[in-house]
């Protein structure tokens, strides 16, 4: 995964540079002289998420076996802070790609109660760390129009009190309409996460017990609106909101080359 890390270093590197402005994007000519954003651009994010998970496996290691009745009547909060770095590349008129580097805090609050085991209360996982992945975005529209779809992929490497960690895939699709230097949309919004916790807790008489849970999204999509508005012919701002099952607030700010 250290070449994964580099590839994004190196494509962000690329784009704030701007070394490749000069070049792109390619094909450029089958658009006519509708005008294009300029090819480059570095972000910063600020990303704040709270979703519901659902538990695909949950083990404790009591020295007995223990068969849980239902999984499902345990409740999961899940709630992240993020920062990234993201650099990206129209390659296409109709294509762009991009690479992320961010930090991660988050918080995961398992509360047990709902199985009826006396011993087994709520566990608080509280981790952070390094995240990092890229994706491609796919565009098209008119002179007011505007529709993309999004795919980022990222990985994670955490730290806490357990031995944890984070995959995850977004796809976005968006929808709009272009005024002036202000576009706006509605979307959805699908997340695939897959969040893997193992290590020790302790608990009332027991002491320290060894437990896993792997958990993912409790639903998939939800609904989003944003606007991007243009700062002068360089900088430009992002907001995003998003409600459902899973609530999130973006913010970006950015440079184009």
């Amino acid at each position: 995964m250290k070449a994964v890390r580099w590839l994004c270093l190196i494509l962000i590197y690329g784009c704030g540079s701007g070394l490749y402005a000069f070049e792109l994007p390619f094909l450029k000519g089958i658009v006519g002289d509708r005008e294009l954003p300029r090819p480059v651009g570095l972000n910063v994010d600020y990303y704040k998420m709270t979703q519901g998970y659902a538990i695909d496996d949950l083990s404790f290691d009591l020295g007995v076996p223990i068969e849980f009745p239902d999984v499902s009547l345990i409740g999961v909060k899940n709630e992240i802070d993020y920062v990234d770095i993201k650099g990206d590349v129209w390659l296409l008129p109709f294509l762009n790609v991009f690479g992320v580097l961010g930090d991660l805090h988050g918080k995961t609050d398992v509360n047990l109660g709902g199985l009826g085991i006396p011993l087994l209360g709520e566990v608080s996982i509280s981790y952070d760390g390094l995240v990092y992945g890229g994706g491609m975005v796919l565009a098209g529209g008119g002179d007011r129009w505007f529709a993309t779809v999004a795919a980022t992929f990222t990985k994670s490497e955490l730290k806490g009190d357990f031995d944890s960690s984070v995959e995850s895939v977004a796809i976005q699709p968006r929808i709009g309409f272009s005024g002036g230097r202000v576009q706006y949309w509605v979307g959805g919004f699908s997340l695939s996460a897959d969040e893997s916790h193992a290590g020790n807790i302790d608990l009332p008489v027991l002491g320290a017990v060894e437990f896993a849970v792997d958990l993912s999204e409790e639903e998939k999509w939800n609904t989003t609106v944003g606007f991007r508005a243009r700062l002068g012919d360089r900088i430009d701002v992002i907001m995003e909101g998003a409600f459902g099952d899973r609530d999130h607030i973006l913010a970006s700010l950015g440079y184009r080359f």
